[in-house]
């Protein structure tokens, strides 16, 4: 039976809805709030966030419209490497008959990857005017709070070597740059690996503003002497067509976000799942 193979962040997961939430409930029965939860050292949130994708989000609920069988690939605090990495698992077991959609997650974003974990120091969330904006220090929002069984001060040293690395590593206009073109170089082979699977596939992202354009505006922060190309160009890379329009309707402001949450809510979910379907199988 065909497929719909799907890979992202958490958006694409479907974060925060209420299939993935087991809420922690304060003396009156209500749920606490994310502040609650970040200032009480003996609540896990990674038991609280169930770090598998929802039936409610856009890829089981298109799915379901599609009559095919889905297998939602994305995970919460996805970077591009991380979103390329899931292609390459899963690439085997996609089939020519089977539908991919990729959603791209955020280009500013950044990740730091080791075995035994993944740290997201820097993520991008939806700011409903200008629709980016770069928030520091998401790693207890990402699961990354310090392991049951970890010694605290272990757990700080890392914590601090992460801010150390980022402030002093990937911050400065040449690193940003560097992250933002090799974003589309990942880009661009991952679709190069996602056609030669034969499968139709779709490209879409959760953000406005195309990788081409972010990294011209990072090549405008450079040094003058920095500025002109001996690399080939993003026009040259021959990136993939990514639809950047559709983010609207998963990110609109005026639908009310998940409960107790910033991520999409169920209503989002479903808008998208029906926007995707008109515009690319109707």
């Amino acid at each position: 039976m065909a497929k719909l193979h799907t890979f992202g962040c958490s958006i694409t997961q479907g974060f925060a809805l209420p299939d993935v939430v087991k809420p922690v409930l304060n003396s009156q029965g209500q749920p606490l709030t994310n502040s609650e939860i970040e200032a009480d050292p003996n609540i896990s949130w990674t038991d609280i966030h169930l770090y598998q994708p929802s039936v409610h989000a856009w890829p089981q609920v298109l799915g379901d419209l599609l009559g095919l069988e889905v297998e939602n690939h994305a995970r919460r605090g996805a970077c591009f490497r991380q979103i390329a990495r899931q292609v390459a698992v899963a690439a085997p077991r996609i089939e020519p008959d089977d539908v991919v959609i990729v959603m791209w997650t955020y280009c500013s974003r950044l990740s730091l990857q080791w075995p035994s974990r993944t740290s997201v120091p820097f993520c991008t969330e939806v700011d409903t005017t200008v629709w980016q904006s770069v928030t520091r220090g998401f790693n207890k929002l990402f699961g990354l709070e310090p392991r049951k069984n970890s010694i605290l001060t272990d757990e700080q040293r890392i914590h601090k070597y992460i801010e150390q690395s980022v402030l002093h590593t990937h911050l400065n206009p040449m690193a940003v740059y560097d992250r933002y073109y090799n974003n589309l170089i990942t880009q661009t082979l991952t679709a190069g690996t996602l056609a030669a699977q034969g499968a139709r596939t779709i490209h879409t992202s959760v953000e406005p503003q195309s990788v081409p354009d972010q990294i011209e505006l990072a090549r405008t922060a450079l040094d003058e002497s920095l500025q002109d190309y001996v690399l080939p160009t993003p026009q040259q890379l021959n990136a993939p067509t990514v639809d950047h329009a559709s983010c609207r309707v998963i990110l609109d402001p005026s639908i009310p976000t998940a409960e107790n949450d910033m991520h999409p809510s169920v209503t989002h979910h479903h808008r998208f799942a029906h926007h995707l379907f008109t515009t690319y199988f109707q």
